[in-house]
């Protein structure tokens, strides 16, 4: 009996052992999967940003001749009205950043990436030709960022914004200090707005969780039909 006692007991013993490895072997593999998967996720990411960004590349027409051209506007219109050339030297710079050599993993000078930015507003305050109150603040000029990651946040406000509400006109706010970077909208919301897709939310939620993780904080609400947004990014 007692040696029936000891081989049942250890028999049981065995088999709980067994169990618990092979549950162990599960749970190791599971998170191994899992792994992958993310890092699958990331590299399809990756790939998608990069061959998004060449498709747009491949899509222009010769650059050189563009700018050529445009230069050659701008000398010709320059003496007669140097408003208009301002402008179109303006869109000159903005298109010329735009078509760069460059991939959406470098980082850019956060100066050089305002500068567009403030380009595009040149533009955007003659088009619309309304009060629209766009600041700049940045105390170090050396903080680098990834490309055209702000300006998806801004264009919203002309995709989407009343512009043509004089109670409340469009607000841009960026700031940049002690490595921290912080950009505000604020602007009413079109009667005759469409349904959108979000996409551009969507990547710019994408690219900061890939290049700045637990770096950022992006809020965003409507109220009392006034669209608000904020980012917070920190740049190191």
């Amino acid at each position: 009996m007692l040696y029936r006692y000891i081989y049942i007991i250890g028999m049981s013993t065995a088999f709980r052992i067994a169990f618990n490895l092979i549950k162990n072997k599960e749970r190791i593999h599971k998170y191994i999967t899992q792994s992958l998967v993310v890092e699958k996720e990331k590299a399809t990411l990756r790939s998608e940003l990069v061959s998004a960004e060449l498709s747009f590349l491949r899509s222009q027409i010769n650059p050189h001749f563009l700018f050529n051209s445009l230069n050659s506007i701008y000398n010709r219109i320059r003496k007669k009205d140097q408003v208009s050339a301002e402008y179109l030297m303006a869109l000159a710079d903005l298109m010329q950043y735009a078509l760069q050599p460059k991939t959406s993993t470098d980082s850019v000078l956060l100066e050089s990436e305002l500068e567009h930015i403030s380009n595009y507003m040149k533009l955007q305050r003659i088009r619309y030709s309304r009060d629209i109150s766009f600041h700049i603040s940045i105390d170090d000029r050396n903080l680098k960022i990834i490309p055209f990651l702000l300006i998806t946040l801004i264009e919203n406000v002309f995709q989407h914004g009343d512009l043509r509400d004089e109670q409340t006109p469009p607000l841009i706010e960026i700031s940049a200090s002690r490595e921290e970077l912080v950009l505000r909208t604020m602007n009413s919301i079109r009667p005759d707005q469409r349904p959108g897709n979000g996409m551009g939310l969507v990547n710019t939620l994408k690219r900061l969780e890939l290049y700045y993780p637990d770096k950022y904080i992006l809020e965003y609400f409507s109220e009392q039909n006034i669209f608000y947004l904020k980012l917070q990014l920190k740049l190191k």
